[in-house]
């Protein structure tokens, strides 16, 4: 009972409040921006929705403080403050997240062109439609990797390149997971975008602002606790204990080294190891000054 109780799953109900709180900023981030390119589109007469996604680009950043929370909370299963661990990884990852936004909106708006272009074209031959395949594949193989790049940047000291490498590889490498993770991405945006669709009046002002609300919280949690053992056996730890235990084996190896060479070290010697470097006696160079 007590490790049900500690599962991500039980833990998503039970540390609700504070998973809400971090979407709340992270959706309150992506609203404002979004409704700054709508304006934009609208001002401008490019009123279409690749003018409004390029509102992801900056509110990306926030979506790394919502990503940090949830592996604290539902992976780690730790308290933290939500505020503090929020804007602090904010501000660690932000120029990065801005990197990460703009091929996510570059995802997002070749997929939308290709989806459109390609499904206008079925009609008139089979040729589009299996282009439309092949696209859909593709795009299915980059959010998934998408589905790494935030949870690697908020954990790991790696390179941009490396990031994106290593979320290349592990889409191939973890594939069960993967599909899984898909899967429920795909359940939860269809479950949202259904009702959105069907919605009039009112009740669609509610399904945006649900979806707004939960929908980001969901998927994200959904799909981070899904991947996130693999993730660490192929990468690292979360916590960097595995590589405290080694860097406190390679410090003691690296003692006995130094130590048996000590040992060794014949008093004729001109040099000695010391602190991970051979250094020359001074006695010596003394002594042979004096005979000279």
């Amino acid at each position: 009972m007590n490790s049900f109780s500690n599962s991500a799953f039980a833990r998503f109900f039970t540390e609700f409040p504070k998973l809400l709180l971090a979407q709340l900023i992270n959706a309150v981030a992506f609203a404002v921006f979004t409704a700054l390119f709508v304006l934009i589109g609208y001002l401008t007469g490019f009123n279409n929705i690749i003018v409004w996604c390029l509102g992801i680009i900056p509110s990306m950043p926030f979506f790394a403080g919502l990503v940090m929370t949830v592996r604290k909370i539902g992976i780690e299963k730790k308290d933290v403050p939500v505020a503090k661990t929020f804007f602090g990884t904010v501000k660690e990852n932000f120029k990065a997240f801005l990197l990460h936004g703009a091929v996510t909106y570059a995802i997002i708006a070749c997929s939308i062109f290709a989806f459109m272009y390609y499904f206008s074209l079925l009609g008139s031959s089979l040729a589009y439609g299996s282009m439309l395949t092949v696209y859909v594949l593709f795009s299915l193989i980059l959010t998934s990797m998408m589905f790494y790049v935030p949870i690697m940047s908020v954990t790991y000291e790696l390179k941009i390149s490396d990031i994106y490498k290593n979320s290349f590889i592990l889409v191939f490498g973890n594939i069960l997971k993967n599909i899984l993770a898909m899967l429920f991405f795909i359940a939860v945006s269809l479950g949202f975008i259904l009702w959105i669709a069907a919605a009039e009046g009112a009740m669609l002002v509610i399904a945006i602002t649900v979806a707004v609300l939960f929908y980001p919280l969901i998927a994200t949690y959904g799909v981070n606790v899904i991947i996130a053992k693999g993730l660490q056996e192929n990468v690292g730890s979360f916590t960097g204990k595995d590589l405290l235990v080694d860097k406190e084996f390679e410090e003691k190896v690296e003692k006995i080294v130094e130590q048996q060479a000590v040992e060794r070290a014949d008093s004729s010697n001109d040099y000695v190891f010391v602190n991970g470097k051979m250094i020359k006696r001074e006695s010596n160079t003394t002594d042979s000054k004096t005979k000279k």
